[in-house]
């Protein structure tokens, strides 16, 4: 670059797992690679589809410098209260990742930076953006907006967190197990997965399971998961904890034990995968593994939901029920929900969605493992593109900060 990137504050906004993990993880280490000295800093926003545990996460990764949590990314935008470590005019951008709009271009006013995003979709507020760059995964905006592709970076995160996959082909078959970033999903969803591994036990003995955990799930949580409710919503059967020769199990009462791992080991290995929708989804696609999708909707209120079904669902006594049945109504209008079938159009892997059993989704999943995957994981792969999204992204950001226009000051918010 033109001007000594030492100088450069880079504020990312996020605000779930998935632009944590999957967007600002690869983005972030290929602008330390190319702008060694830039400060990256990382606000994060207010989501219902939030963990809870995105700004612990994101203060323990090296490459980011600063960040700020949801109170004080809404203390600079409604009351301009600068946090440390942040300077107004500086050169930079703000790129949104993630969250309302709103709040990227209000950051953006308050520190009087250009506005950049890397999005799916054209965003909301577009008009407020200097530059947008997609991931390719929807059709462009109409001619003429500023707008480029550069390729979906959940395919760079695939890539570094699994750079070499050796599924067995010969028996000694491993199932990985999803149960998603949010505790308050996983801990319904891990006894429901754990049913599911009795049953396939009982057809295909010898099978291997492992469970991806994820950054965002504590082990604390998984030492401790809360027993079966009376009013549960799924089947499930109900886990102990294990550490044995410094590694972490869960153990059905069968005496199935689950091998807690990181995502990547877990998708090394893996002939299969159970997993609920979502970016888990893609990366897993990106890496070629057959999965199994799984979107139960027993007392779906207990989902978070966008906009106004997520507010009705807090009034007493029907609120449950109405954002039950909101929650239901937008099922029905999505016909795929998993990544790799949204982007090919049709049946790739197989969803169950609905009141599912164990039943059902173990019978899919021995169907799996009776077949050879090989040429559905080349097809997996080729859904999401090739590699290198995030260096093609860094680039465009470098090359419009380099641009003599780009050093202009937003416009105070007021």
């Amino acid at each position: 670059m033109a001007q000594g990137d030492n100088d450069l504050q880079i504020v990312v906004t996020v605000n779930g797992p998935g632009e944590v993990s999957s967007w600002l993880h690869p983005m972030a280490l290929a602008l330390k690679e190319r702008m060694p000295s830039a400060r990256i800093c990382v606000a994060t926003v207010p989501c219902v589809f939030s963990s809870g545990s995105e700004l612990a996460v994101v203060k323990s990764l090296p490459y980011v410098d600063s960040s700020m949590s949801v109170d004080e990314t809404m203390a600079l935008v409604w009351r301009n209260r600068l946090p440390r470590g942040l300077v107004r005019g500086a050169p930079g951008a703000v790129i949104h990742l993630g969250g309302d709009t709103i709040f990227s271009v209000l950051l953006s006013r308050r520190l009087r930076q250009p506005l950049l995003a890397y999005a799916e979709r054209p965003p909301a507020l577009s008009w407020f953006f200097d530059r947008v760059f997609y991931s390719g995964f929807e059709t462009l905006p109409k001619a003429g907006m500023n707008a480029d592709v550069v390729g979906e970076m959940m395919v760079d995160a695939a890539r570094l967190r699994c750079p070499v996959r050796r599924p067995s082909r010969t028996g000694g078959f491993v199932v990985g197990l999803y149960p998603g970033s949010r505790d308050y999903l996983a801990r319904y969803i891990l006894p429901f997965h754990a049913a599911v591994a009795e049953l396939v036990a009982e057809r295909v003995p010898g099978v291997e399971w492992m469970l991806a955990k994820s950054d965002f799930l504590s082990l604390d949580f998984l030492r401790a998961l809360p027993r079966n409710e009376a009013d549960v919503p799924l089947e499930g059967v109900e886990l102990s904890w294990l550490e044995e020769d410094g590694r972490g199990f869960l153990v059905t009462p069968r005496g199935l034990r689950i091998e807690v791992a990181a995502p990547g080991a877990v998708a090394a290995r893996a002939n299969v995968a159970i997993t609920l929708p979502g970016t888990n989804t893609a990366e897993l696609s990106a890496l070629g593994v057959p999965m199994v999708v799984t979107i139960p909707t027993h007392q779906a209120e207990r989902a978070p939901m966008p906009g106004l079904a997520g507010h009705i669902g807090r009034i007493p006594v029907l609120g449950r029920y109405i954002k039950r049945g909101l929650g239901h109504l937008i099922l029905r209008k999505l016909k795929f929900m998993s990544h790799p079938n949204r982007r090919t159009n049709r049946m790739l892997v197989p969803e169950l969605v609905g009141q599912i059993t164990a039943r059902q989704v173990a019978d899919e999943v021995v169907r799996v493992l009776g077949r050879d995957t090989r040429a559905l994981e080349d097809e997996l792969r080729a859904t999401m593109g090739q590699p290198g999204a995030s260096q093609r992204l860094v680039s465009a950001i470098a090359d419009f900060l380099d641009a003599p226009d780009a050093a202009h000051e937003a416009a105070p918010a007021r």
